[in-house]
C-alpha cells in the first residue's frame, strides 16, 4: 500500500513538474549542495551548504548565498539550530541573516509529518529587518535498497512586519531519493510560488529545483 501509494505521488509530481516547462518568463532553476556532521552520538550537528539560483527560463544567473550553523537535538522529535548565511541578489544589496529556528517531525503509520519554524534577522548595509517563515511538509517514506524514496508535499509561509506581512508563499511537491541507508540524498522537486511587495498584486512564479544533500557521519 505504501509502494503504491508513493509511486502514484511520483506520477502526480512528473506530471506537474512536466508543466513548468510549458510555462513562460517565469522558470526558475535553484540547485543547492549540504553538508552534515554528527558526532557519534553527540545532539549536536554541522550544516554547511551553498545554493545558486537562475532566473529568465533558467538561463539568468542571479542569486548565491552560503549558509553554516549548527542544531541540537532536544527530543527524538524535536531539534533547534541556529544559522547564519550570506547571500547576494544580482541587483540588490548583500544581505547576512542570522537564522534561529526549531524542527519537528513524526512519522505516523506511512505518512511522516514535519515543520520548521524559522526566525530570520536580515541585515543590509542600510537596514535590518525581521521575518517569520513557517514550513509544514507531508512525506511519505519508502525503504528500498538500493535506493529509497520519500515523495512530499510542502507549504511555507512568510511573514515581515512593516514589508508586506504575509508576503510570499511556496507549494512544492518532490522527492527525495536516499542512498547508502541515506546518508546521501537526492532531493528532485517543483515549486509554485507567489509573492506580494509593496501593496502591489501577487505574483506567481514557477521554479524547478534540485537539491543534493551529503551527510558525513551517523545520525540518529
Amino acid at each position: 500500500m505504501r509502494r503504491r501509494l508513493g509511486i502514484g505521488i511520483l506520477c502526480a509530481l512528473l506530471l506537474v513538474g512536466g508543466t513548468a516547462f510549458g510555462k513562460e518568463n517565469d522558470f526558475q532553476l535553484w540547485t543547492e549542495l549540504k553538508l552534515s556532521h554528527s558526532f557519534g552520538k553527540s545532539p549536536w550537528t554541522l550544516y554547511w551548504a551553498t545554493e545558486n539560483r537562475f532566473d529568465q527560463n533558467a538561463t539568468n544567473y542571479f542569486t548565491f548565498n552560503t549558509t553554516i550553523g549548527f542544531d541540537y537535538k532536544i527530543l527524538k522529535w524535536l531539534r533547534s539550530g541556529l544559522f547564519y548565511r550570506f547571500e547576494k541578489v544580482d541587483g540588490k544589496p548583500r544581505e547576512n541573516r542570522i537564522i534561529p529556528q526549531f524542527d519537528a517531525v513524526h512519522v505516523f503509520g506511512a505518512v511522516e509529518l514535519s515543520t520548521r519554524q524559522r526566525f530570520e534577522i536580515r541585515i543590509f548595509p542600510d537596514q535590518t529587518r525581521f521575518r517569520y517563515r513557517s514550513r509544514y511538509r507531508v512525506g511519505f517514506p519508502i525503504k528500498t535498497s538500493p535506493v529509497s524514496f520519500k515523495p512530499y508535499l510542502s507549504d511555507e509561509l512568510f511573514f515581515e512586519p512593516g514589508f508586506g506581512g504575509f508576503d510570499q508563499n511556496r507549494f512544492a511537491v518532490g522527492n527525495s531519493f536516499g542512498f547508502l541507508k541515506d546518508k546521501i540524498s537526492f532531493d528532485l522537486y517543483y515549486m509554485l510560488k507567489s509573492t506580494e511587495q509593496s501593496g502591489t498584486a501577487g505574483t506567481p512564479g514557477r521554479m524547478c529545483g534540485a537539491i543534493c544533500r551529503t551527510a558525513l557521519g551517523n545520525r540518529d
